[in-house]
């Protein structure tokens, strides 16, 4: 059954910054198909078993925590190192399964992902998994036949509505909401955490290549602003953005662009941002405690998440 759009209240409450990892490898990319399908993928080299431990280093040494949305075949590949990721403290989310944009699937198919990815990364990390987010903001919009089931395959939240075009629209909200789908016999909902942007009306993404060509005074500024509107705000970042290494295989055209422009230099201006500002994961921005059960609980009226205290506006 298709539920439409979902009716979105804003969330209002003394947030935090939060800091999201998206962990895939550097050639998980959907401007190169044959790259994120393993049945067609060339021998590449993997970088994320190294860059993995020198990434929690880093935020350690800083005093910092994230959100990792974890890639399922990552997470089956490496276990080791998404339970040490889980064991630091930081929270683990579902980057799906494979690195398939969600809108060029069917409902069916992206269903079959998404369960697939949450089991295994709890299985893996004995953690309920709160988050997901999907490849390449692919979602798109809140008419998305799959955003429902983000919500019925148990997520708590999702943070893949980018509010900018061509990644996403406008009208996705740019401040944490509330999403409700009214079906018979009961409503069905989600938290929508979108990820952060540079002025009201560019709506500039402060990730990928925009992000990593600015001054990191930048974003904890557009941080900062967000926060005193009630917002909360999310910074991303992939692993090997930061790796301060060469890219160790060939990509070309608009895939080469988005992959590689910013980079150089990109591993000091993240340590600046990373002392910017207290980052932490979602989880711990919004308070909802190590497996969720605080806002599990007062869902239906969203009364309460500890500290948070997140009212609704409508």
């Amino acid at each position: 059954m298709t539920l439409g759009k979902p009716r979105v209240n804003r969330l209002f409450g003394q947030f935090g910054c939060a800091l999201t990892i998206d962990v895939e490898e550097w050639y998980h990319t959907c401007l190169v198909p044959d790259y994120v399908d393993p049945e067609q993928r060339p021998a590449l080299r993997d970088e994320l078993d190294r860059l993995l431990p020198e990434l929690l280093d880093t935020l350690a040494e800083a005093g910092r925590s994230a959100t990792f949305f974890v890639l399922g075949e990552v997470a089956e590949r490496l276990p080791r190192r998404v339970r040490e990721i889980a064991d630091a403290g930081h929270e683990v989310g579902s980057h799906g399964y494979l690195h398939f944009r969600a809108c060029d699937r069917s409902p069916e198919a992206f269903r079959s992902d998404l369960e697939r990815s949450k089991k295994l990364l709890e299985d893996v990390t004995g953690t309920r998994v709160l988050g997901f987010r999907a490849p390449e903001w692919s979602l798109r919009s809140l008419a998305s036949p799959c955003l429902p089931l983000v919500a019925e395959a148990g997520f708590l939240y999702d943070s893949s509505l980018a509010p900018y075009p061509l990644s996403g629209t406008t009208t996705n909200p740019r401040l944490a909401s509330r999403l409700t789908w009214d079906r018979p016999g009961r409503a069905r909902e989600l938290l929508e955490i979108p990820p952060l942007t540079f002025g009201p009306y560019l709506r500039i993404p402060t990730g990928s290549w925009p992000g990593r060509l600015v001054r990191p005074s930048w974003v904890a500024d557009a941080a900062e602003e967000h926060l005193e509107e009630g917002g909360l705000p999310v910074v991303v970042i992939h692993p090997w953005e930061v790796s301060g290494r060469p890219t160790p295989g060939r990509l070309k055209g608009f895939a080469w662009f988005c992959h590689e422009t910013g980079r150089l230099g990109f591993q000091a201006r993240f340590q600046e941002l990373l002392h910017a500002l207290p980052w932490s994961s979602i989880r711990d921005a919004m308070d909802l405690g190590q497996s969720g059960r605080k806002l599990a609980r007062s869902r239906g009226a969203m009364t309460s998440t500890g500290a948070t205290a997140a009212r609704l506006v409508g």
